[in-house]
């Protein structure tokens, strides 16, 4: 079996304390992958994998009222193949940090997975 860079990734994405979440958009698949990293204090990381070429991944606040897959604000956001967007989340700068993103935006139109595309499948913590 050949590991493939986004294979290692993942693997990384595990590493640095990521929950999988998998959803269905419906009873018959397909799959959307899903990752996030809670930061504490209000913030995570949020990463989804829609199929091999396209993938989002942005920075949101989290709370109790606060849905994690449909941001309404987000400080740092970007999407591109799967590949090129797990370089950008994994590379980017923790909260607090002096590079890290601040400013709150609206993310583009249509990010994020609303509650009526996702059927909960599993969740579990990947390990590195």
């Amino acid at each position: 079996m050949t590991i493939t860079e986004l294979d290692e990734l993942l693997v990384r994405l595990g590493r640095q304390r990521f929950t999988e979440h998998a959803f269905r958009v419906d009873h018959h698949g397909p799959d959307i992958l899903a990752f996030v990293r809670d930061w504490g204090a209000g913030t995570a990381d949020v990463v989804i994998l829609f199929d091999e070429r396209v993938a989002w991944a942005y920075r949101t606040a989290t709370g109790p009222d606060i849905d994690v897959f449909a941001p309404e604000l987000v400080s740092w956001w970007y999407g591109s193949c799967p590949v090129w967007t797990l370089r950008a989340v994994i590379t980017l700068p923790g909260p607090g940090h002096p590079e890290a993103p601040n400013q709150l935006l609206n993310p583009p139109p249509g990010y994020g997975l609303p509650k009526t595309g996702r059927m909960p499948v599993r969740v579990r913590m990947r390990n590195g």
